[in-house]
């Protein structure tokens, strides 16, 4: 079983694809060490992000983005155990939107939902794990080059 989360979280500072760049990169770094996977959307005024790993670690992760100069007003949305891993391929994605991009891609619909109304009860658990599955996707399908580069720096 690999436990998982999901939060969302404004950013204190100015959300630019630089910013974006530096959360990924560090979190690539760190997660390949601690055996952490999951993919982190920046949506105008917003992040959510899914991990997945070992339970203690991606606790003591949460901890560390809690106290991250870049996150204000973290809200875990949803935790709990799963089968298998999401994000097998890398160990940090990421994909910067606009809420107009966001509701461009039908794939996306849910986390477009999501993000309007996050307590909603039909977003938790199951529904939000097949919303991952489609997240992934989308993305591959969206970012070849960067997904490739993502897939490739796993396996040096």
């Amino acid at each position: 079983m690999v436990f998982y989360l999901i939060y969302t979280s404004k950013p204190r500072v100015p959300m630019t694809p630089e910013v974006v760049e530096d959360i990924t990169k560090a979190s690539i770094r760190n997660n390949l060490r601690d055996d952490i996977t999951g993919m982190l959307l920046a949506i105008e005024g917003h992040y959510l992000q899914f991990l997945e790993g070992n339970e203690k670690k991606v606790l003591a992760l949460l901890e560390i983005i809690k106290s991250d100069v870049r996150h204000k007003d973290l809200i875990v949305w949803v935790m709990g155990f799963q089968e298998k891993r999401i994000f097998t391929e890398w160990s940090m994605g990421s994909w910067m939107l606009s809420n107009d991009e966001l509701t461009k891609l039908s794939a996306l619909d849910d986390i477009s939902g999501f993000i309007k109304n996050p307590q909603n009860a039909d977003m938790q658990s199951i529904k939000f794990l097949s919303m991952m599955n489609s997240l992934l996707k989308t993305w591959i399908a969206h970012e070849p080059e960067r997904s490739k580069k993502l897939r490739e720096g796993m396996s040096n």
